[in-house]
């Protein structure tokens, strides 16, 4: 492991932790136990460590959707082994993030935008027209719309006057939503499925 890939994977468990904005590079290196000179040897700024950050975190994400498209044996299973790495990734979200992405870092933000649109619209999509052929997933949906529903719901759940982190934890929140989401989209014999498999016990946990 390389500095480079040392300086974007701690700093991407702190931005998670802590948020962006208040922390300084002052704060990074110290984190780090390296210099801020040898910092810099990788990164031309902050916005251009916190944009770094975001394409590894994206391009992780992109990696593990390709490895679960392949691997799970339905549209179901798919979506919980979704689940169930995102919920990982978010036990210790902090979710100023995204709020402070948006007004500070506008460029990292973009690039989140952008993967929302070419990646995981498409995926949630085709997640939702496989399930449908599976007869896991209800036929009478518009899988175009409850695909932008999903993707787009983000916006709400890290809305702080909506859910104040102070009061709901992110990983709290994002467990319920995909919860609620799968209710609404199994079928009889999707929800027989789920309840007769060792996922929902991924979910549970």
């Amino acid at each position: 492991m390389g500095p480079r890939h040392t300086i974007i994977s701690k700093c991407n468990e702190l931005f998670l932790r802590y948020g962006v904005k208040n922390l300084t590079m002052d704060d990074i290196a110290r984190e780090l136990g390296m210099s801020k000179k040898t910092i810099y040897q990788y990164v031309q700024n902050k916005s251009d460590l916190v944009k770094k950050v975001m394409q590894s975190h994206l391009d992780k994400e992109i990696a593990y959707i390709d490895e679960v498209g392949k691997n799970a044996q339905n549209a179901i299973e798919e979506n919980v082994r979704m689940l169930t790495y995102m919920s990982k990734e978010l036990q210790s979200f902090n979710s100023s993030v995204f709020f402070e992405l948006q007004k500070y870092y506008p460029e990292s933000y973009a690039l989140f935008n952008e993967y929302r649109e070419k990646v995981s619209l498409p995926y949630i999509l085709r997640n939702l027209e496989r399930g449908i052929k599976e007869g896991l997933y209800r036929e009478d949906m518009d899988p175009e719309i409850v695909a932008r529903i999903y993707v787009y719901a983000l916006d709400i759940l890290i809305d702080q006057q909506r859910f104040p982190s102070k009061k709901y934890h992110f990983y709290i929140l994002y467990k319920e939503f995909v919860t609620y989401h799968l209710s609404g989209i199994m079928t009889a014999k999707g929800s027989k499925y789920l309840q007769q498999s060792k996922l929902l016990k991924l979910i549970e946990q």
